[in-house]
């Protein structure tokens, strides 16, 4: 009769003849027990709440079990099923922390080497930037001549500009003692933008070492700005599932902005009241030359939803602009060649050249209605 040891027998019903040649794995899986020992000492070491784990199966063990489904004829179990549900229900009653399909850690169970180690899961971090300074880029931008090495190009810096992602992701870094981060935002502002609305972001987290910190605190060390002054600040940081990645990633919102423009020429009301018929309209947006080299050349629609003179003076003027998600603001102002159809300089008849914007406004309450309901 086929012999199977005590693990595999007892994934199989306990149906078999107990031996140490065990027709599955040799004798191998025998050593699960010492394993679960070592993995709950190294869980004991970690900052964390949750676990999951995997298994890695030799391809022997599993092409041998075939042979117990052709005698128990659909009765048997797949050795590394049963391997995942005890292991699983042993920790948890050795370390009392639940098993969660998304844990804080991964413990991986390698049968091939008889070893056990722990992955620490991604921490998500949900919240707002507003960008007060221009001249920071919002992802980093390694220099493309040097691949990050500095050259005289980037005046050895390594990098085109100073990010968001850095003034946010670093003190994350450090606080939770991690390898790595990625920035998952709501859309971008231009390099000479800034934001005063708080942009929706995710901080993806990789392999920390803690995993609760107190958020505050990171918030108050990113708005220090590391002496550099005041360039960016963070609100609304919470934990977040990794759903949110997708979800603040793939939703647009309207926005409203404040751009001072200059003009060709000195401007009156009767060209105010020529501006302000722009509300309302849809705009036919071919991709703006500045971008051309990396997005797709395409023609847009986008509506202008509300427009507002706040001040004119000479050949200046300061607008507010509200649009629908994906208006290229600066093109709605000077036209970019014919590009923006109608524009403000096309409806002036005048050139018309935006100097300073800002993001004053982010239609994303939806954002925080996902995160009150936890829908």
């Amino acid at each position: 009769m086929m012999e199977l040891c005590n693990v595999c027998d007892a994934g199989n019903g306990n149906a078999f003849q107990k031996g140490s040649g065990c027709h599955i794995c040799a004798g191998k899986a025998e050593g699960t027990a010492k394993m679960i020992d070592e993995a709950a000492a190294l869980m004991s070491k970690e900052d964390i709440s949750s676990f999951s784990i995997s298994t890695m199966i030799p391809k022997d063990w599993l092409k041998n079990e075939e042979d117990v489904w052709d005698i128990r004829m659909g009765e048997a179990r797949s050795i590394k099923d049963w391997l995942n549900k005890s292991i699983s229900a042993s920790l948890e009653k050795k370390t009392g922390l639940p098993y969660r399909n998304d844990g804080d850690c991964r413990v991986v169970f390698d049968y091939e080497s008889g070893k056990v180690n722990i992955e620490r899961n991604e921490i998500f971090i949900f919240g707002r930037y507003m960008k007060l300074a221009s001249g920071l880029s919002q992802s980093r931008w390694r220099c493309a001549r040097c691949d990050g090495k500095g050259c005289p190009h980037c005046k050895e810096k390594g990098k085109m500009y100073e990010s968001v992602e850095e003034r946010i992701g670093e003190p994350f870094k450090k606080a939770l003692i991690a390898d790595e981060y990625t920035m998952h935002a709501s859309g971008r502002e231009d390099v000479d933008a800034t934001n005063t609305a708080g942009r929706a972001f995710v901080f993806e987290i990789k392999n920390p070492k803690k995993r609760k910190i107190d958020l505050g605190a990171v918030a108050n060390e990113i708005a220090g700005g590391v002496g550099k002054g005041k360039e960016v600040e963070v609100v609304d940081l919470a934990y977040v599932s990794r759903t949110f990645v997708e979800l603040v990633t793939e939703s647009h919102f309207d926005k409203e902005y404040e751009a001072d423009v200059e003009f060709g020429r000195e401007i009156d009301e009767k060209d105010g009241e020529k501006m302000r018929s722009i509300a309302g309209k849809t705009l036919l947006q071919q991709t703006p030359t500045r971008v051309a080299h990396r997005r797709a050349d395409l023609v847009r629609s986008r509506k202008v939803k509300e427009f507002e003179i706040i001040g004119m003076e000479g050949k200046t003027a300061r607008l507010r602009i509200k649009a629908e998600a994906g208006t290229y603001i600066k093109e709605l102002i000077s036209g970019d060649q014919g590009r923006t159809k109608p524009s403000i300089a096309e409806i002036l008849g005048t050139s018309a050249v935006c100097k300073k914007l800002v993001v004053t406004e982010i239609d994303d309450g939806f954002l925080d209605f996902v995160m009150r309901t936890g829908r």
